[in-house]
């Protein structure tokens, strides 16, 4: 990261020195008696003197920071730092001083050189604290980054294995009693694959991409249970462009169709819901099949659902950690529901 090239971070560091100098220039006008002209120069010149130092200072603190297994050699370089700043800020005051005036007669440059010493190396070590804040927020939104594309692998990994299992189990049985049907399957199976490799790594996707996504899963589905599934879709137009986690819903409809449908013997019904809610987009996967077993459960509190649900429970709490709600809960006039709320926004999360 270099703050050296972010407008940002001069804008910040030289607003933080313009008020702190303001502030020095009050006060010396106010309780020195000095003249606010002259206590505005000496001060301002005095603390924007700092913001090329603190952009230094903060570049150098993320570059080294005071790490547990390079903690001695770290803290060295930063002593070295502080001794270098306060060398480099005596010298732009003495040599700054007949045109700014700060001492009414110029010291030594040992004198300036000596006041810098006490005094600098504090500023120093608050600018280098900020940069640590700076550095450990990075490294753990790093994480959090890391971790959601971990749990993404794993979902991907945990749903394709059991599920293309089953689907060449189906395959094998349908060869000789519906050749047709078996020749959909595999081409379907390829679809699914080939998508689901070529978008390995993303993230969040527009639902309509999702959906899209979704179909050659559905389809096969739709061959292994033949008329005892049946998919339905209620997609509101202004919901497709919402951003949502890549592979959202697979494990939401497996999760429908294994534990709503499959347990039962009645054709049942499927149904994908979307809307848009104000600032929130509102998904929903419904089955009319065996409904629950236990009391309805919140899934956001970790409670109910099988492995797919809680993975993508914990994709959803790192996409937008509080701001979205998961909830599986029993369906009016039977089956099952997972209601899902997360931000409506059309392009990808930073």
């Amino acid at each position: 990261m270099s703050l050296r090239d972010t407008w940002q971070a001069w804008a910040a560091a030289t607003a933080y020195w313009t008020l702190a100098g303001l502030a020095a220039a009050s006060e010396a006008h106010a309780t020195g008696g000095m003249g606010w002209g002259h206590a505005l120069l000496t001060s301002m010149v005095a603390h924007l003197l700092w913001v090329p130092l603190t952009l230094g200072i903060l570049e150098f603190g993320l570059r080294f920071p005071l790490e547990r297994r390079h903690v001695a050699s770290r803290a060295a370089l930063h002593v070295a730092g502080a001794l270098a700043v306060a060398l480099l800020r005596a010298a732009m005051i003495f040599s700054l001083d007949p045109w700014v005036g700060w001492y009414a007669q110029r010291p030594a440059f040992l004198d300036v050189l000596v006041h810098a010493l006490l005094s600098n190396p504090f500023v120093y070590l608050t600018v280098l604290g900020v940069a640590h804040a700076v550095y450990y927020a990075d490294q753990l939104r790093l994480r959090d980054t890391q971790l959601a594309r971990a749990q993404l692998h794993a979902l991907k990994a945990q749903l394709h294995p059991h599920f293309l299992f089953n689907t060449l189990n189906t395959i094998s049985a349908l060869v000789h009693r519906d050749p047709h049907g078996s020749e959909r399957m595999i081409a379907r199976l390829s679809d699914l694959l080939r998508g689901t490799l070529e978008a390995a790594g993303t993230e969040e996707v527009p639902l309509q991409e999702e959906l899209r996504s979704l179909q050659p899963y559905l389809d096969i589905q739709g061959v292994r249970f033949a008329d005892r599934l049946t998919v339905r879709q209620d997609i509101a137009a202004d919901a497709l462009t919402a951003h949502v986690p890549h592979l959202v819903l697979q494990p939401l409809v497996e999760n429908a169709i294994q534990h709503g449908i499959a347990p039962g013997s009645e054709p049942g019904t499927v149904t994908l819901v979307a809307r848009r809610e104000g600032p929130e987009l509102h998904l929903e996967v419904r089955d009319d099949g065996v409904g629950l077993k236990e009391h309805p459960a919140d899934v956001s509190r970790g409670a109910g659902g099988g492995l797919g649900l809680r993975i993508t429970r914990e994709r959803l709490v790192q996409h937008y950690g509080g701001a979205h709600r998961l909830e599986l809960r029993d369906a009016v006039g039977g089956g099952t529901t997972v209601a899902l709320a997360i931000p409506f926004r059309t392009a990808p999360s930073p």
